[in-house]
């Protein structure tokens, strides 16, 4: 029997705190090797759009599954067996989760300011996320259309509670700020490591494309959830949006890059390596484009719903 859940009936069982709870296990079987990453397939280019897949598994919690557009399956990992069919309305959310959990460890604990590089369909989650883990108390934001930044940050202000201001010039936004989150669709770098100052904590998941190649090689510390993920993510023709590959991938494919010093999340969630955080480190985390932490949410909706009696069984 297969569990059909709709998204109106799951949505409500994660919070970002909660969500950032589910994410930790994650990221511990990341470093144990006991996941396993989907090669993403689809999305939108250019000259045709077809649906976007992401996947992948996770051996210790015996869950794999798929996410197509707002939907997901999810199967046991050791029968194979269909376990449900889920609406899935976290595809925005698991993103600023994912930053927020990062922040909660890199980012300084003092950090009250935020500077934002982009306005697209993740920004306002990723700000609601930040301010989950540290004291935020303004956020000032750039993004190239300027009526969508001052709409963004007129919806942001009042969703927040805190003041969000759009600025015209993006190096005001990201001077004298402690965390700059980057969340662009730009071909060309939008961010330098000139540009930080130390203490910074940068976290970006826009295209691999946004960040110059200094940022990667000076910040003392750069961290993903997956070092071979985060690099074949930048690879040429990995995504639809970045047909030419990432400046990661050069760099390793150059040799000027040793991916081996990529620390993975899960090692400082477990103190295996400290976070770089302190007053003069800067430090950088990069989504690496999900799969198993929607396998994660997809299995803890799977088991929340049977626990609340939501849902309906079918036997296909």
């Amino acid at each position: 029997m297969a569990l059909i859940l709709r998204s109106e009936e799951v949505e409500p069982l994660l919070d970002p705190l909660k969500a950032m709870e589910v994410l930790e296990p994650v990221m511990l079987e990341e470093i144990d090797g006991t996941s396993f990453h989907m090669p993403p397939y689809g999305g939108g280019t250019s000259r045709r759009r077809t649906l976007r897949f992401v996947g992948g598994g996770l051996y210790g919690l015996q869950r794999m599954g798929v996410r197509v557009g707002g939907e997901a399956n999810l199967y046991d990992t050791e029968t194979g067996k269909l376990l449900a069919v889920i609406g899935y309305p976290w595809g925005v959310f698991r993103v600023g989760v994912t930053m927020g959990l990062a922040a909660r460890y890199l980012a300084r604990p003092d950090a009250r300011t935020v500077g934002l590089l982009g306005s697209g369909r993740n920004a306002l989650n990723i700000l609601v996320c930040l301010k989950a883990v540290r004291p935020i108390e303004s956020v000032k934001m750039f993004s190239p259309t300027a009526d969508h930044r001052a709409k963004f940050a007129e919806e942001a202000t009042a969703e927040l509670g805190i003041p969000v201001t759009a600025l015209d010039d993006p190096h005001d936004v990201i001077a004298d700020v402690d965390i700059i989150a980057v969340g662009t669709n730009s071909k060309a770098p939008v961010l330098r490591y000139a540009d930080l100052r130390p203490g910074t904590h940068v976290t970006s998941m826009g295209v691999v494309t946004e960040l110059d190649e200094s940022v990667f090689l000076q910040v003392d510390q750069f961290v993903a959830p997956s070092r071979g993920q985060e690099v074949d993510t930048a690879r040429p023709n990995a995504h639809p949006f970045h047909e030419g590959g990432g400046q990661l991938y050069r760099l390793v494919q150059d040799a000027r890059y040793d991916p081996k010093s990529i620390v993975e999340l899960g090692s400082i969630i477990r103190g295996e390596v400290a976070p770089r955080n302190g007053p003069n480190d800067i430090n950088l985390f990069r989504d690496s484009r999900g799969g198993v932490g929607d396998i994660a949410f997809a299995n803890y909706a799977y088991e929340r719903a049977k626990e609340l009696g939501l849902g309906i069984e079918i036997d296909l």
